[in-house]
């Protein structure tokens, strides 16, 4: 996994956890964001949020597209990895 993996990563469980008002330790990277129990107003200021973290304009649907945090860091290092090279 790489160094920007792990970020998102990070990010996206803290986020989670603050959201949600639980520990970090209880926000699996494999669960899928609808069983936490997240509307499609929040996935969508997630979206943003995220967007801004790593300053990259992210797709509305990204979070359907890939549905756990675990998928969606991969993608984004796999993309981010693309506009580096």
């Amino acid at each position: 996994m790489s160094d920007s993996n792990n970020h998102v990563e990070a990010w996206m469980v803290s986020y989670l956890a603050d959201l949600l008002d639980v520990p970090a330790d209880e926000v699996s990277r494999t669960t899928p964001f609808e069983s936490f129990g997240l509307d499609s107003a929040a996935i969508v200021v997630m979206t943003s949020d995220l967007s801004k973290y790593i300053g990259m304009d992210l797709k509305s649907d990204l979070f359907f597209k890939y549905p756990d945090i675990k998928s969606v860091s991969e993608y984004l290092g796999a993309t981010q990895l693309k506009r580096a090279g």
